[in-house]
């Protein structure tokens, strides 16, 4: 049992916490707690002050963006100072925007956890605007030697090679520049907390910038590179300059109506004699030459030159010109065509400014199309229009070579290229190759999914393809598994004034209203006919395939119509693409459409009515097209240039 204390008796106290232990306890972890936040103060205090340089450097990286886009203005004015003033600028802020992001200051944000990744995509952001400034500055030093008046590359009929030579290196060094800069925005993350946002902003506003120009570059890099050995710098060059005149239309263009040769030798040029179909007639009616192994389109036995350009493809009528062409004059080697129609010429002339010709008065580029394509009723004799283009050869010759504006004027023909008015080909394969890379062999689209391709051929050698006018319409059925059935239609309507001479129209040559042609359409990959009507009487399909190396031939189905002036035709097709559209894993849909034109005076119009498969709508649309509603997009333009579309299809 226990014991039970004495009675009266004070039971022990417990042995009390001694107070001053208690207190030293407790002003030592406030202690400890103080020396903390004192530490964290100063390292805040000092993280704030490493920080001032990075702030310095953002806004210098501003102040260099705004005075690169002022360079931009002012060489798009043609104000050379300003630009070059603006661009010294722009490297003076990026160099203190450097200094700043790659100081000591920014060493140290680059090691804190989080904060580092900031500095990381900062210091990126400033090397591309570094590289950026070095396009800028390499292409102020260019600009005076390829654009405005007192340009030094050309003069007269001579290219400077040693300007040639720097040209063509300094072109290399921006290509160098743009691909440094894009591979540092390429490194830009932008997923720092509350700074990513702004760092992935300026990456996205920066790529905006650079991707056209990079495009650009691409187009013309490969060119310029080519221009030497072109231009005759290492041997002797000729070459065989192909007027095209819309009003007598091939399935490649344009009729080769009007010639003349330029001969390059170290950077000189030397033009020969305007020649005109009726001189190559002189020479005999009918030649024979090796035609281009599996060009279809090469007529059996004897033809005419001006008849060797039937294929669509100029890397194939090229050659088969050039074959042509050698058989009349066998003694002049020949190394390529440039082929530039009437709308391409009336391009360089709005340029130039306007040529004064003795027998003619002023060609415009406002009235050379209507002067030279639609007005052969208004010469008294063949012997006056052909006077009339050889006046206008040397006249243009002069213009393109001494009137300065030579970036200008090469630039307008590129771009006539998208519109089929301009192509050139070489004999030279690697030459060609390059040109045919950015779109300047004249070639058709070689895309796997739909294409619409609508060319007609001139058969009664009339000049009423000027007044030719054709609208297509195709309706796009496309299913879930990339497969489409289509069905287009064609109209192709003679709108020559009426025949007005006193004799009757003899349905051929210069003065009829009589339209005799061939129409051609050329199919997608692989697509496949369910049906052919021609002005709502069944048609017997007749499809052929060209098969020429190095070539991406095409189905195409062809008929042949006659129209009197004020008279149309219908043509009604309809085909399966088995792939259309591009068919992604993650169920996306991508609709591909590409179509090219012919250089037809007036573009012809085209209406695409696409109905999407059910399930799936647009995630986006390209500009010209038009959501309908109802699953159903339509696209309403004039075939002016080529035209490419991809447009992504998710499900809903």
């Amino acid at each position: 049992m226990s014991a039970t204390p004495t009675s009266g008796a004070e039971a022990p106290e417990a042995t009390p916490r001694t107070p001053a232990r208690r207190s030293r306890r407790r002003l030592s972890r406030g202690r400890i707690i103080a020396l903390v936040v004192l530490l964290l103060l100063v390292v805040g205090v000092v993280l704030a002050v490493l920080a001032r340089p990075l702030l310095t450097a953002r806004s210098e990286a501003k102040l260099a963006q705004a005075d690169l886009t002022a360079a931009k203005a002012a060489l798009s004015a043609k104000d050379l100072p300003t630009a070059r003033a603006d661009v010294r600028s722009a490297r003076a802020h990026v160099d203190k925007a450097d200094a700043s992001a790659n100081g000591f200051g920014g060493d140290v944000w680059s090691v804190v956890p989080v904060a580092g990744g900031a500095v990381h995509d900062a210091r990126h952001l400033i090397d591309a605007l570094s590289e950026t400034t070095s396009v800028a500055e390499t292409g102020v030093q260019l600009y005076p030697m390829v654009s405005g008046g007192s340009s030094t590359l050309v003069r007269g009929q001579s290219i400077d090679l040693a300007v040639l030579d720097q040209v063509v290196s300094d072109t290399a060094t921006i290509g160098e520049h743009l691909d440094r800069a894009l591979a540092d925005l390429d490194q830009v993350h932008g997923t720092t907390p509350v700074v990513g946002r702004a760092a992935a902003n300026a990456k996205n506003t920066a790529l905006g910038y650079l991707e056209p120009v990079k495009q650009s570059y691409d187009k013309a890099g490969p060119l310029v590179q080519s221009l030497p050995s072109i231009v005759g710098a290492d041997g002797p060059r000729t070459y065989l300059l192909a007027m095209l005149n819309p009003a007598e239309l091939r399935y490649s263009g344009g009729g080769a109506l009007s010639f003349t040769t330029i001969h390059f030798d170290h950077g000189q040029a030397t033009f020969g004699g305007t020649l005109n179909v009726d001189d190559i007639n002189g020479h005999g009616y009918f030649q024979t030459w090796k035609p281009v192994p599996g060009n279809i389109f090469h007529p059996p036995g004897p033809t005419r030159v001006v008849n060797a350009t039937f294929s669509p493809w100029w890397s194939v009528s090229g050659e088969e010109l050039l074959r042509g062409y050698s058989t009349v004059f066998p003694r002049q080697h020949i190394d390529g065509v440039i082929g530039v129609d009437l709308q391409a010429l009336a391009n360089i002339f709005t340029i130039t400014g306007p040529v004064d010709l003795p027998h003619f008065g002023t060609i415009t580029g406002a009235n050379l199309v209507q002067t030279l394509a639609g007005s052969y009723g208004d010469f008294a004799s063949i012997q006056v229009r052909h006077q009339l283009n050889a006046e206008l050869v040397p006249a243009f010759r002069q213009k393109f070579f001494e009137a300065g504006n030579m970036s200008d004027k090469l630039t307008a023909l590129v771009d006539s290229a998208d519109g089929r008015h301009f192509f050139t080909y070489f004999r030279n394969a690697q030459v060609q190759h390059r040109f045919a890379k950015v779109g300047l062999s004249g070639d058709l689209s070689p895309t796997p999914h739909d294409y619409i391709g609508v060319f007609t051929q001139n058969l009664n050698g009339s000049k009423t393809d000027y007044w030719q006018h054709r609208s297509i319409t195709s309706h796009v059925k496309l299913n879930a598994d990339g497969s489409a059935k289509v069905h287009l239609q064609v109209v192709v309507d003679n709108q020559a004034p009426p025949y007005d001479l006193p004799v009757p129209d003899p349905k051929f040559g210069y003065t009829t209203r009589y339209l005799q042609t061939v129409l051609g359409v050329f199919l997608p990959n692989k697509s496949r006919s369910t049906g052919v009507s021609l002005d709502g009487q069944p048609a017997q399909p007749r499809f052929r395939f060209p098969s020429v190396a190095g070539v991406h031939n095409r189905h195409y189905f062809h008929t042949t119509m006659m129209l009197n002036s004020g008279q149309s035709s219908t043509l009604d097709m309809s085909y399966t693409v088995p792939r259309a559209a591009e068919v992604g894993t993650d169920g996306l849909l991508t609709y591909g459409l590409a179509v090219d034109p012919q250089d037809t005076v007036v573009p012809e119009t085209l209406k695409v009515i696409a109905t999407w498969p059910a399930g799936y709508r647009p995630t986006s649309l390209p500009t010209g097209w038009k959501d309908l509603g109802n699953g159903t997009a339509e696209l309403d333009t004039a075939v002016a240039t080529k035209l490419d579309y991809a447009i992504p299809l998710a499900r809903h």
